[in-house]
């Protein structure tokens, strides 16, 4: 990464291009990663908040902190997301002598 919202073109040490064929749509996977992983947290916070404050659970309380958490989660997981998903896309489509610059 060159910054926390920025991908470099390629690794420095190995040359590895870090968009593999598909331009514009390659980070769809990332995407999805990381839209994913903010639902699974979402649902776990709701859960937890639930069986802890029942029978009467904090509504107001539960949508601004679901509010902020569905707001920050996929900020803080962003790099993640991205890394993640060339590890995904390395394991089903290994390294050819077109992926490196």
């Amino acid at each position: 990464m060159r910054t926390w919202f920025s991908v470099r073109e390629a690794c420095d040490a190995c040359g590895l291009r870090f968009e593999r064929d598909e331009q514009d749509d390659y980070w769809l996977g990332a995407y999805t990663l990381n839209f994913i992983v903010t639902e699974v947290v979402f649902a776990l916070l709701l859960g937890v908040t639930l069986l802890a404050t029942r029978p009467d659970p904090p509504w107001t309380a539960i949508i601004w902190m679901g509010v902020a958490q569905m707001s920050l989660t996929p900020i803080a997981f962003y790099p993640f997301a991205k890394a993640l998903w060339l590890a995904i896309d390395l394991i089903f489509r290994p390294v050819t002598t077109d992926d490196f610059a």
